[in-house]
Parts: C-alpha cells; structure tokens; sequence
C-alpha cells in the first residue's frame, strides 16, 4: 500500500512578473497577468478585476413573522431566473452598507432603519481579485417606487426566513452568493436571539 503525501509547509506564493489589460467587458475587466514560481515555473493567467459587490438582506417584521426582501431576475449565464437578495457593484467611494441601502431601494423600493456588515468573502480567488459583502438591514418598509438599471426587470418577494434552506435545496436560490449570505444571515440571527 502507498503513502499518501503530506504537505506540511503552505504553498508558496507566485511573484506576479507581468501584466497586461485583455478586455474590457464594461461590468468587469479581464487582465493577463504572468505568475512566477520560486521553484522557476511560469504561468499566464486571466484574471477577472471588478469592483466589490453587495448583497442586501432586507429583513421585515411581518406581524410577528421575520421575512426578508428577494429579488428574482434573468440571469444571463446561467440562461434562467435566479432568486437572491438585492445586490449589485459597489460604486466607487461607496461603503458596502452604502452600497446594500442603494441597491436595495433601487431594485425593490424598500429601506431601512439599522444596517450592519455581516461579512465579506471572494466569491473565487482562482479567478477574480474582487470581494462580495453581505449587509443585513432590519426594519425595512416599502417607500418608494423602484429605480432599475437598463437591462433589469425584477420581481420582488417577502419570504419567511425559515423558507430560505428550502429554496436552496430545491433549486430556486442557486446562486452561490445568495447561498452564502444564506448562511451568513441565519448565523447573524441565531447571534441576535443569543
């Protein structure tokens, strides 16, 4: 029977040697970076650059029943509608809580009394130099009409929170994000009733 090899020492980190802009893709960037290894292994790399994004957890007290704020909307790469939480890019010199209280009011008309930064993850270091940030925001009513980009078109829905590991198991939410911040809210709201 063979050993299985261990690692005991963390990989080492690649020396970025060069870099060049590949395409521009208006939403993102692309940048052809070439990577160097200290044992003298070289490699080209694609790296998508944007900036940060957001995802808003609108919560509303629904006659005693905790319900948050979805948005569902066409996806074009995976082709289908996804639903997830109000989100978008984070604007430059805009904070992630700024951004969750834009986005959120833009894409359903609804705000807010309290915000707070739950968490900020890569969404996928293989690929992207970018971070998503989850804000939850309590309190939130309906105060305006919706202000959508171009090319959006959203339905907006309360949904208890206790339905959320639902949607996921069953395909409605898929987007790993929405997934993710998934997790990130019942971990916030099992520390609140602490």
């Amino acid at each position: 029977m063979s050993k299985i090899s261990v690692k005991k020492q963390p990989p080492r980190p690649w020396e970025c040697t060069a870099e060049k802009p590949h395409a521009d893709c208006v939403v993102f960037k692309v940048s052809k970076k070439t990577f160097k290894h200290p044992d003298g292994r070289e490699g080209d790399f694609y790296i998508n650059e944007s900036n940060d994004w957001v995802q808003a957890a609108g919560l509303v007290d629904d006659g005693g029943t905790l319900k948050v704020i979805l948005v569902n909307q066409f996806r074009f790469g995976s082709l289908r509608n996804s639903w997830e939480y109000a989100g978008g890019v984070v604007e430059k010199g805009e904070s992630p809580v700024e951004a969750a209280k834009r986005e959120l009011l833009e894409e359903t008309g609804y705000a807010g009394k309290r915000a707070k930064l739950v968490a900020s993850y890569s969404p996928n270091p293989a690929i992207q130099n970018n971070m998503a940030h989850f804000v939850v925001i309590e309190d939130c009513r309906k105060v305006s009409e919706t202000n959508w980009d171009q090319n959006e078109e959203i339905q907006t829905k309360l949904v208890n929170v206790s339905k959320l590991p639902a949607m996921i198991k069953n395909g409605k939410i898929y987007h790993s994000i929405a997934i993710s911040s998934t997790y990130f809210l019942e971990q916030y709201l099992k520390k609140t009733k602490e």
